[in-house]
């Protein structure tokens, strides 16, 4: 009996060892397993976060629009005001006193350009007077000239000649008999007058009555011979009845041509006196040069009454003047950021810049509250960031912020870059990528294998495929490499 029993305990230990050698070779055979996923469809939106900073979408430099003292300045740094506020005010005391200058001379230089305008008119309708008076001049003495065909140009011309020389000999007889009596004024001057005797004669008496005497006697002998060459110029001009005929031409001809010369005189005198275009354009040019400067200070004088105003809701970001400062015409003041719309900046990674499209949707978390907007802005000029990576910035709207929109203040950022639906999906953790390509690994057959795909969108769950495995391919999501491709496998789904 007890060899049969340790015969029978043999065999049982036999037949366990056995069936439990069978099971481990029947596992080796099954393959290892893995956690995996069943591929399928689904909806997938890609997104990228960042961080940012609140800002205005509407920032502006106001700068001074004259040159004048500051009276008073209403905000500080940092302050929020309201559209249509008033910011700066400005002391216009010396701009008035320039628009007074400036319209005293607009006054005179108009006074002057009308004095002149109208004197060069007067000038001109003399002008016009004298010049027909030279004309009616002219044509009278041609018409005398033809009355008088008898009397040739050229015995008037002789006569007209002779009898200039005739008053020229009579001149210079005049001037004789002047300088003769001038003579015998001295000489009886030194004589006192028929008072002294020759004994009283002082040695100068004596020279100055000799002296005068002689130019008397000098004088005399010239005015014989200017008498006798007057005679006989008289002879030689004409006839008794020629010289009747000539001395009546003579004294309408002397008349007419007394009177032309002083016509002629007149209209050139006239003449000089008439403004030109160009001196009455210059004239013009400087009372219109006037007429601006005036009008320029008045609008100054305007600005600087209307002050400075908020054109837009905002911050006041940075303040520049203050109370009593000097400002000149171009000087920056203060810097207003908008509140009215709010935008976050963000800098985004030269890897994420190409998925980011305008318009795209977008959520902003600030100050406890998240606000959906969208991309408004895509800056065309990359910077670099503290460790020399290029970034790009990127704005996305904020509406309806209202009071919680603190300039400056830091914000996240989640920018959906696209949305697929009913598309095919795997999570990301399966998701590989190589030298040869993107790629996933399935269980194909009761094996391991290796699927090169084409990705779409990503995000940190999932990576959509757009080609290289179908829904309901076994997608292992456990850790797996090149070694255990073609090794049976088996799967649990997650």
């Amino acid at each position: 009996m007890m060899k049969n029993s340790k015969a029978i305990r043999i065999t049982a230990v036999c037949a366990v060892t056995a069936l439990i050698t069978g099971s481990a070779v029947y596992a080796v055979n099954l393959g290892e397993s893995y956690l995996a996923v069943e591929a399928g469809i689904s909806e997938i939106s890609g997104q990228i976060k960042e961080t940012g900073k609140i800002h205005g979408a509407e920032d502006k430099i106001y700068y001074a629009s004259v040159t004048a003292p500051i009276e008073a300045v209403s905000v500080k740094n940092g302050d929020r005001i309201n559209r249509g506020d008033s910011v700066i005010k400005y002391d216009g005391n010396d701009l008035k006193r320039m628009l007074t200058e400036a319209e005293i001379r607009t006054a005179q230089a108009e006074l002057d350009y009308s004095g002149k305008i109208k004197e060069s008119d007067s000038n001109a309708s003399k002008y016009r007077n004298a010049k027909n008076n030279d004309e009616a001049y002219a044509a009278l003495y041609w018409m005398y000239r033809e009355k008088n065909n008898e009397i040739t140009e050229e015995e008037f011309a002789r006569s007209y000649a002779l009898q200039c020389e005739i008053d020229s000999v009579n001149k210079e007889i005049a001037e004789k008999e002047r300088e003769i009596e001038e003579s015998r004024h001295k000489k009886n001057k030194a004589t006192g007058y028929g008072t002294k005797e020759e004994d009283d004669y002082s040695e100068k008496n004596v020279k100055d009555i000799k002296k005068a005497q002689k130019k008397i006697d000098r004088l005399n002998e010239e005015l014989c011979e200017l008498k006798k060459g007057l005679y006989i110029t008289g002879e030689g001009a004409a006839t008794p009845e020629e010289n009747a005929a000539l001395n009546d031409v003579n004294n309408v001809m002397e008349d007419i041509v007394r009177n032309w010369s002083e016509e002629k005189e007149r209209k050139a005198a006239y003449e000089k006196m008439i403004m030109n275009d160009d001196e009455k354009e210059a004239l013009k040019k400087n009372t219109d040069l006037n007429r601006e400067e005036e009008k320029e200070i008045a609008e100054k004088l305007a600005k600087a009454e209307k002050g400075v105003n908020a054109d837009f809701s905002g911050i006041v970001t940075e303040l520049n003047v203050h109370d009593g400062a000097y400002v000149t015409e171009g000087m920056p003041l203060f810097t207003l950021e908008s509140t009215e719309n709010v935008v976050c900046r963000t800098d985004i990674s030269r890897y994420d810049i190409a998925d980011v499209r305008l318009g795209q949707k977008a959520v902003t978390e600030t100050g406890g509250r998240m606000f959906e907007g969208e991309v408004t802005k895509i800056n065309s000029l990359a910077t670099e960031d503290s460790s020399d990576k290029s970034r790009i910035e990127v704005e996305v709207s904020v509406p309806d912020a209202g009071e919680a929109a603190i300039i400056g203040m830091e914000a996240d950022v989640t920018i959906f870059t696209e949305t697929s639906e009913d598309t095919l999906v795997i999570p990301v953790e399966a998701f590989y990528s190589d030298d040869g390509g993107d790629y996933c690994y399935i269980v194909e057959n009761g094996r391991v294998a290796k699927k090169y795909v084409t990705a779409g969108i990503k995000t940190k769950d999932q990576v959509e495929i757009k080609t290289g495995i179908s829904i309901g391919d076994i997608i292992i999501t456990d850790a797996v490499t090149d070694d255990s491709v073609g090794e049976r496998a088996r799967y649990v789904l997650n």
